[in-house]
């Protein structure tokens, strides 16, 4: 069989230490007899983005995901990407058409779940709690929650003290495990794909406990949590080899993730800098009560309370992701930082308010460009902009329409963890300030790992993510589509098979209300998404 593990956010930097050290044996020993390498993620490297391209195989202008939220065309409006929102074919429902027994296990971009013939999905990340229609076939839920009744979908951090989320999430970890082998022994599968997102929660938030250069830093909270921390790893490495230990020695295993992940200090929020170069106006400033509210019904207990009373569910709505845009003079502004990942120009005839002239894009690139570039930084004295990227150099396909105009690529890697830096689509009072509980922020390398028959041990050249899919399809005897970006890694012997596929569509996502409000609070927490 084939067996794929996901770690969302793993980063060989971050594992290696506590590899050598014997502290993490399963995964030791799993790199020690793989072929192994850097996995270089999608621009930008966020885990919808990362995770639509991983199961595609394709770039993100042929599969439409550009972030956790998409811009409407000819609109402003803002909604949430969902399984439904990815515009080309994953992997994994080629090999269930094909016959083969697969399932899939908490994967990103999932929910809401399709049902596949002789598959079985538990839906992953963005699926709103256990109360939700998150598996195919829909009774597989009540099996689940049965033989793992402490099974959760994500911890959330609000209201909880760092150490005590730690230990939240390591139990979480442990749940996961213990569902993710009792789904593997449920039938002779095929392919088992399940993917663990703790590794990216723990990252965000705890980074700085492991680089004492972080501003962050405190040597005795570090000394503190640093086992609580590397316990939460070891649930980690003991649900890796109770998989690996029930797929059987004669299994293939990948291990991936779809990123990687660097500390990080400071948050750019881009809209304030276009407000104060003369980009971006307001018709009036964003109501800052709405961030008291943010904070008051994010709290667990109201949360609580309002999920058991569902009459209190419709008493106040919260605002829409990114209700800030509305607030926005668009009869005056030439350009704003989208939810949907970057900047988008105000153009005539494109949007509904649109002022800029489509002849005069170009000198406006140029010149917003050249003003990014030149950013200072007034605590760290650099630019928080690394890169920058027209959506042409970046991607192809039916979907480009939909990315941002420009993207933006900030300091994620600087030896000082200091000055690297979040970029944040919300407003704010200036445009720089520091991250606060966030200080872990994705880097553009994961990691690659792949064991099994015939596969050479050792160290190689980096890989990229969407050539996972054509890779995972051709161990299968599969062919992959001709329009895969991906192509098969040579460690999967063999001739490769390619076929023509129609093009696939976006579907309605599927989501409630209540299902909304749930999953924008996580992507907020997250620093994915801002009001």
């Amino acid at each position: 069989m084939l067996l794929i593990l996901g770690l969302d956010g793993a980063d060989w930097r971050i594992l290696d230490p506590w590899l050598r050290e014997g502290r993490l044996p399963a995964l030791a020993e799993l790199k020690a007899r793989s072929r192994w390498s850097g996995l270089q993620s999608t621009i930008r490297p966020e885990s919808s983005v990362a995770w639509s391209t991983f199961a595609t195989g394709v770039n993100p202008g042929k599969h439409g995901i550009f972030g956790f939220a998409a811009q409407q065309p000819e609109s402003y409006e803002v909604r949430l990407n969902t399984a439904a929102s990815v515009r080309a074919t994953p992997f994994w429902r080629q090999v269930a058409t094909a016959g083969q027994r697969l399932a899939l296990f908490n994967a990103p971009m999932t929910y809401p779940p399709a049902p596949m013939p002789g598959a079985a999905v538990v839906a992953g990340m963005l699926t709103p709690d256990t109360r939700s229609p998150f598996t195919q076939p829909p009774d597989l839920r009540e099996r689940l929650l049965a033989a793992v009744p402490d099974y959760v979908i994500n911890v959330e951090r609000t209201g909880m003290a760092l150490g005590e989320f730690i230990r939240a999430t390591r139990r979480a970890i442990q749940a996961r495990g213990r569902a993710a082998r009792w789904l593997l022994a449920q039938a002779d599968w095929d392919a088992f794909v399940a993917v663990f997102t703790a590794t990216d929660r723990l990252q965000h938030y705890t980074l700085h406990l492991l680089h004492p250069d972080h501003p962050r830093y405190d040597a005795a909270v570090a000394r503190r949590l640093l086992p609580e921390l590397l316990a939460a790893y070891q649930a980690l490495d003991e649900a890796v080899a109770g998989l690996v230990g029930d797929a059987g020695e004669e299994a293939t295993v990948i291990l991936l993730s779809d990123h990687g992940f660097s500390p990080v200090a400071r948050a750019f929020y881009v809209n304030v800098f276009l407000e104060r170069e003369g980009w971006l106006v307001w018709k009036r400033r964003p109501d800052e009560r709405s961030g008291l509210w943010r904070r008051l019904r994010r709290h667990p207990s109201l949360r609580r309370l309002k999920r058991g009373l569902p009459g209190l569910r419709d008493m106040r709505r919260p605002p829409p992701p990114a209700a800030w845009l509305h607030a926005i003079d668009w009869t005056r502004t030439r350009a704003v930082y989208s939810p949907a990942g970057g900047i988008r120009f105000n153009i005539r005839d494109r949007e509904p308010q649109g002022i800029v002239e489509p002849a005069a894009v170009e000198d406006l690139i140029a010149e917003l460009s050249d003003q990014l570039r030149t950013l200072c930084d007034p605590l760290t004295g650099h630019s928080p902009i690394q890169r920058i990227f027209r959506r042409e150099a970046l991607y192809h396909g039916p979907w480009l329409h939909l990315a941002p105009d420009l993207i933006l690529e900030p300091r994620r890697d600087d030896p000082n963890p200091g000055q690297n830096t979040l970029l944040r689509a919300g407003y704010g009072t200036e445009p720089f300030a520091d991250t606060r509980d966030l200080t872990g922020n994705h880097a553009l390398r994961g990691i690659l790992a792949a064991a099994g028959p015939g596969i050479p041990a050792g160290e190689a050249a980096d890989a990229r993510l969407m050539d996972l899919a054509p890779t995972i399809l051709h161990l299968l005897g599969l062919p992959a589509a001709e329009s895969m970006d991906g192509r098969a890694l040579d460690f999967a012997p063999g001739e490769v098979q390619r076929w023509d596929e129609a093009p696939a569509t976006a579907a309605d996502a599927g989501l409630t209300p209540d299902d909304q409000r749930l999953i924008q609070d996580r992507l907020r927490g997250l620093g994915y998404l801002d009001d």
